[in-house]
């Protein structure tokens, strides 16, 4: 009987014993090899060389996932999105498949079982269908199997109606709440006028607001990653724009360089960012969680003032914005370039019930004009 042929760890030199014979990338390792050689990517979960890992001491990625998560993506906080709903939602599923053994059932199984809000479901397969299309691109696999990914209908829907919104009476109500000085009172009024975002509002300088043509020139958003502030791209190409602002605004603009100002001669040469218009007190960045939190509670404390009856947060400002521009009978396109939406079909469907009620309105003012 021919003696079986011995296999050695091309590492140690060691013979292996056929059950712990372990290979990768065309090397042959020992249990022990194996195990000190290699490790595992935290975006993927498909185990590496060591010696081929990128990414950081705390966070380890194979060559695919390095050049996916971090060369691909441009805003650094959209970066720290993809890599927190891979690490949170897709790789405790998938991470210990291979590509070619994940198809479009089990996307569709994985999606529907999420307890999630369906916009959260829809990011999470954006990621997801985002990853799949790079490994086609790089021939890992022939098709992507997100692409005819679907769930149950309770997380089909992506916008249902809106109820994080203020009607005329409330908004009106708002602006007399804000009405003394304070640069939260200033952020929370120019948001409800302009409808930015907030990161693009505490993103903005001095110098991209022209008080003369009266305009905003909008490029940049507060972003945070890595424990740390600093300035970004905007969401979307058409998130980059400019938009006019009226007597109001400049007036409120005004009057708050002027406060910020006489801060400033307080605070001298430790005010770290005399280009931004909104900063904390010491001219730090103004921190969007702080605002949030701020925002919070002074709803909690104005909710019976304000007649609410359902929660209402920041990003609530930029939907009433678009909701007043709406039923004065704006156009949707306008609005959307007005908002920064990738495209007027985002803002159509994101409002869809808003327009619609605008739209009968219009037939019943048609009407009434011509039997009236």
């Amino acid at each position: 009987m021919k003696e079986k042929e011995k296999v050695i760890c091309t590492v140690c030199g060691c013979v292996i014993m056929d059950e712990t014979i372990n290979t990768i990338d065309g090397k042959t390792m020992c249990e022990h090899c194996f195990n000190e050689q290699t490790t595992i990517c935290d975006h993927c979960g498909k185990r590496i060389l060591r010696e081929d890992a990128m990414g950081d001491s705390h966070y380890t990625l194979c060559q695919h996932c390095y050049d996916y998560s971090y060369t691909s993506c441009e805003r650094c906080g959209t970066a720290e999105h993809y890599r927190s709903n891979v690490k949170n939602h897709i790789a405790p599923v998938f991470g210990n498949k291979k590509l070619k053994d994940i198809e479009t059932s089990d996307i569709s199984a994985f999606l529907t079982s999420l307890k999630c809000k369906p916009l959260t479901v829809n990011k999470i397969k954006i990621v997801f269908h985002s990853i799949m299309k790079y490994a086609v691109s790089q021939k890992y696999i022939s098709e992507n199997p997100c692409s005819g990914a679907v769930w149950y209908e309770s997380t089909q829907k992506e916008y249902g109606k809106i109820e994080n919104v203020l009607n005329l009476q409330q908004a009106q109500k708002l602006i007399e709440l804000l009405d003394e000085y304070t640069t939260f009172n200033a952020i929370i009024k120019l948001l409800l006028l302009t409808g930015m975002r907030s990161g693009e509002c505490l993103g903005l300088k001095w110098s991209s607001i022209d008080f003369d043509n009266k305009t905003i020139f909008i490029d940049k958003t507060l972003s945070y990653a890595g424990n740390e502030w600093f300035l970004s791209t905007p969401k979307t190409a058409r998130s980059t724009r400019t938009i006019a602002i009226d007597d109001t605004a400049v007036e409120l603009l005004k009057k708050h360089r002027e406060e910020q100002n006489k801060q400033k001669e307080i605070v001298g040469a430790a005010w770290q960012h005399p280009e931004m218009v909104f900063t904390s007190c010491t001219g730090h960045w103004y921190d969007r969680s702080l605002l949030n939190t701020q925002f919070r509670r002074f709803m909690k404390k104005n909710k019976d003032i304000l007649n609410l009856e359902h929660k209402f947060t920041i990003h609530g400002l930029r939907h009433t914005n678009a909701a007043l521009l709406l039923f004065a009978g704006e156009d949707i396109e306008n609005i959307s370039a007005h908002l920064g939406h990738a495209s007027s079909d985002i803002t159509s469907r994101v409002y869809a019930h808003m327009y619609a009620e605008v739209k009968i309105r219009m037939a019943k003012t048609v009407s009434n004009a011509l039997f009236k």
